[in-house]
């Protein structure tokens, strides 16, 4: 595995592009601990801007050892070209390790010019599926990958499976970094991005989709484009291999067609002869003829999709090797995660829920499904060259829950107050400018018993760094609200003012 990825790499001049991000130091430092020094390292930053942009990328180490790694990359016999010297000899490169977005900016035109000469390009995501001895846990799609990734992993760890996690999201340690804990014995759950799948050649021998809605069209051109590039999962598996697949969403569930491996699906709708379902309201697996019941339909974490989730969580896990009964203990103690609808707060009786990876309009739809209490919506962000129309799923699920408000907020914030005029819900929106302005016109329009909820619909870079930093901010914001409520009851003052409600009906 690892001797054979060092074998075909000595003697060759690899180029490394994104030296600063965890994908390119991950790979360089993989190189360097194997002896393969013939390295020509880029980055667009400069050489005095390097280190913070190294430090900004690699959150997940301590202090102390990103200090260490960024002194072992500034001080190894490596060429690294800065943005001066970006790319320079590309060309004459034998192979080139590239970081799943490169495609997406204009500066790395020379990346594409030599790939289509004939120089083959590779990834960080490519030396996972070539160096780690045991069975992969694959899971991508639109939305609950993260979720189902983390259900997965705990239900095979609970089974007593020595497990490992990796994948796109930045918490997650590159398995690079940990190869010599990886035993055959072992299973590595790893979530994958549509960007990580362009290009990849390997598949996992369990791959999950979890569903496919409209998503990074920037990055693919058209909906169809990016259902493809999702399909590569399944492209390189075997016939023994598994296909895990969302067996109430039309597009997954037509990726069965021409899929190599054996194809199981899960339902939330109906039941199903083999693989996931629902019986008398408990979760249950039925495979090679057994029915196993593995916990109640009745989760901690409201919402209809999170019902899915632990429906292809269960199943993946149990066809990777997990106990029915710890899938059955990892489901009953599930409290949510953070970033994905988790209660952050409840403040004069209304409760404030975090959703910041809610990026896209299906995820958000899916958030307003999930509750069955009055609900103030918190709507808004980037997302490049939407219209009205990319927010319908928005509000034809707020049609369905006749909400309090929504508050919108951000770049967006318009295209999705169109849309929910043009759907005629007569539902009162409030328009603000940020997040902070938003969560206050949100406290002012709740009442004793809602919900108010930050499911943006958007990515976050119109106004922070990602959707990380956007929950932080909702989270502080919300707890600095229960000091005001108590100020505010104790000098019988009026609610904050917010913004002037625009009804659909102007």
């Amino acid at each position: 595995m690892i001797a054979d990825v060092v074998r075909r790499l000595r003697g060759r001049a690899v180029h490394v592009v994104g030296l600063a991000g965890t994908e390119g130091s991950a790979v360089v430092e993989f190189l360097l601990r194997h002896g393969l020094t013939r390295i020509t390292a880029h980055d667009l930053a400069t050489r005095e801007t390097f280190p913070d942009a190294f430090r900004r990328s690699h959150e997940w180490l301590a202090p102390a050892e990103r200090e260490a790694a960024l002194g072992r990359l500034l001080a190894a016999p490596i060429a690294v070209r800065f943005r001066d010297r970006y790319l320079e000899d590309i060309a004459r490169a034998d192979v080139i390790y590239t970081t799943q977005a490169w495609f997406r900016y204009p500066e790395n035109a020379p990346v594409a010019r030599a790939r289509d000469a004939g120089v083959p390009l590779s990834s960080m995501t490519a030396l996972f599926f070539e160096t780690v001895p045991c069975p992969i846990v694959g899971i991508t799609g639109t939305n609950g990958k993260f979720t189902v990734a983390h259900l997965a992993a705990s239900m095979l760890e609970e089974s007593g499976r020595r497990v490992f996690v990796s994948g796109n999201d930045r918490t997650h340690v590159p398995i690079l970094y940990r190869l010599d804990e990886v035993t055959p014995d072992s299973v590595l759950v790893l979530e994958i991005s549509n960007r990580q799948l362009v290009g990849l050649r390997y598949s996992p021998q369990v791959a999950v989709i979890t569903n496919l809605a409209p998503h990074h069209l920037d990055d693919h051109g058209s909906f169809e484009a990016y259902v493809e590039t999702k399909r590569g999962i399944l492209a390189y598996q075997r016939t023994h291999d598994r296909a895990i697949l969302n067996g109430d969403d039309p597009t997954t569930r037509a990726l069965a067609r021409g899929a190599p491996a054996e194809t199981l699906f899960w339902s939330r709708l109906r039941p199903l002869d083999e693989g996931a379902c629902l019986v008398d309201g408990r979760i249950t697996l039925r495979l090679d003829g057994r029915e196993e019941a593995v916990g109640p339909a009745a989760l901690a974490v409201p919402g209809a999709h999170m019902l899915e989730n632990a429906l292809a969580a269960a199943l993946a896990a149990r066809v990777a090797g997990a106990a029915p009964a710890a899938i059955e203990a990892v489901l009953r103690r599930f409290r949510g995660l953070p970033y994905r609808l988790r209660l952050a707060a409840e403040v004069g009786g209304v409760r404030y829920y975090e959703d910041s990876l809610a990026t896209n309009p299906a995820a958000a739809a899916a958030a307003v499904l999930a509750f069955d209490r009055p609900l103030v919506l918190i709507a808004g962000g980037q997302r490049r060259g939407a219209t009205a129309g990319d927010f319908r799923p928005v509000a034809e699920a707020l049609g369905r829950r006749a909400p309090r408000a929504v508050v919108v907020f951000g770049a967006m914030g318009p295209r999705i107050e169109e849309a929910i005029l043009e759907a005629g819900l007569g539902v009162p929106v409030l328009r603000c400018g940020t997040l902070d302005e938003a969560v206050a016109a949100a406290h002012a329009v709740a009442q004793p018993g809602d919900v108010v909820s930050l499911s943006p619909a958007c990515e976050s870079f119109d106004q922070f760094r990602d959707y990380r930093h956007r929950a932080e901010r909702f989270c502080e914001l919300v707890a600095a609200l229960a000091p005001r409520e108590a100020a505010g009851t104790a000098d019988g003052g009026p609610a904050p003012n917010g913004p002037r409600a625009r009804g659909a009906s102007r």
